[in-house]
């Protein structure tokens, strides 16, 4: 299954001292859910964030929207991925892709990924300049290694200037 780790717990067959935080919930049933932006995916550092009346809110270590909360460390909770090894969830993460404007394009773009696993969820586009689209990817990975694998596959791509992960 699906857990977090808390530091300073040892390994999952340590029940003595692991304390897995389940998406589900934490200590005493609290509520455990992901922030809608940012796409933390299994490898990326997490922290935990206490919101009342809502419970913890997990975001990637970098996401813009922690810095609401700078002023606010006893809000911040440090946690950790415990991913089993057979799990095949898959997590949401947002990439932004700058290519050329031209026929062929998109379908190239949503080939590597498809044969990369991934799944795309949905697709912004819109023309930067006159040859160039910029187009906004919200896909489904397994991890960081597999996000990083589709972003590789992108940027082997002639039609693809630039391939990035955003967390807006």
């Amino acid at each position: 299954g699906l857990k977090f780790r808390l530091p300073g717990a040892s390994s999952r067959d340590d029940r003595k001292n692991a304390e897995g935080i389940p998406i589900k919930g934490l200590k005493g049933d609290l509520p455990v859910g992901f922030a809608a932006t940012g796409g933390a995916v299994p490898g990326d550092r997490i922290v935990g964030i206490m919101e009342p009346g809502v419970g913890i809110t997990i975001y990637p270590i970098h996401a813009e929207a922690l810095k609401k909360f700078d002023d606010q460390p006893e809000r911040w909770v440090d946690v950790r991925w415990d991913i089993d090894e057979k799990n095949e969830d898959r997590f949401p993460a947002r990439i932004q892709v700058s290519a050329i404007n031209e026929p062929g394009t998109l379908a190239q773009v949503a080939r590597i990924i498809g044969e990369g696993g991934g799944n795309i969820d949905n697709i912004k586009m819109r023309r930067a300049v006159e040859d160039y689209t910029e187009m906004v990817i919200d896909l489904e990975v397994w991890d960081l290694t597999h996000l990083n694998e589709i972003i590789s596959g992108l940027r082997s791509q002639s039609v693809v200037s630039a391939v990035k992960r955003t967390h807006e």
